[in-house]
């Protein structure tokens, strides 16, 4: 997997990742309280997509779904497009979706440390605040949640990502990772219970981990603090969602507590 998400954007993990923020942004702002949004590795913020790409096996695939979370989450996606489109034009990135959930009194505040994606996130979010630093070392303040979604281009990442994750101590934590075998997510949970982090992670395997493929198979989400309330509303929206993303004919999901 490559840092350049424009060549992934509305692919399987994207609308996992997605559907759960939706979710989880849902829950948080129910309450009056302000939130401010922390996004680690912000991207873009918009993706044009082309004739073909892995939006295909992605949000092609639950672009006119209607009704539920997932619906929802279709109705956000498809307003980018304009409501006479059959297919996805535009891919709205995490800061777009959120943006689109977040009230007047909240804030945005986005990491993103490559230059050329800094100056389009700065044009599609003119309201954010968004910074060209570490997003691994975001100090969130406040009523808060955080996404952390890192490209794990390298092995370091995980490791790093889990000490990020470990310290950020109240604030409500959305934590993606992508899953081609088990290792490294199964120690990254490890690591995160011995630092000290407790949550729940969810994982969806579109394609069974017996094959081995080039693309994502699967991808998981950890939800911790606050984010933990949007559990009941995304599981409750999993079996449609794996039915659409199986590759297979099939489809397993797993919830992890630690």
């Amino acid at each position: 997997m490559d840092y350049a998400h424009a060549r992934h954007a509305g692919n399987a993990g994207d609308v996992f990742k997605h559907v759960a923020l939706v979710a989880t942004l849902e829950e948080l702002t129910r309450s009056s309280e302000r939130l401010t949004y922390y996004e680690t590795h912000a991207g873009d913020g918009l993706y044009q997509l082309g004739s073909a790409g892995e939006w295909g096996d992605g949000v092609q695939r639950v672009f006119s779904a209607s009704g539920g979370l997932l619906g929802r989450y279709a109705a956000l996606v498809r307003g980018f497009s304009g409501s006479a489109a059959v297919r996805p034009g535009i891919y709205p990135g995490s800061p777009s979706i959120a943006a689109k959930l977040l009230r007047p009194a909240d804030s945005t505040i986005l990491y993103e440390i490559e230059n050329r994606s800094a100056s389009l996130l700065r044009k599609v979010m003119p309201a954010a605040d968004v910074r060209e630093s570490d997003g691994l070392a975001v100090e969130p303040s406040g009523r808060s949640l955080v996404l952390i979604d890192p490209p794990f281009t390298q092995k370091q990442e995980w490791t790093d990502t889990a000490r990020t994750a470990a310290r950020l101590g109240g604030a409500a934590l959305l934590l993606w990772y992508p899953i081609k075998a088990l290792t490294r997510p199964r120690a990254l949970l490890a690591e995160l219970a011995k630092l000290g982090l407790r949550g729940v992670a969810v994982e969806l395997h579109w394609t069974p981990l017996r094959l081995k493929r080039e693309k994502l198979n699967g991808s998981g989400m950890i939800f911790a603090g606050p984010a933990k309330a949007a559990l009941p509303a995304f599981l409750a929206a999993l079996p449609d969602l794996g039915a659409a993303l199986q590759t297979h004919g099939e489809w397993s999901a797993i919830q992890i507590g630690f």
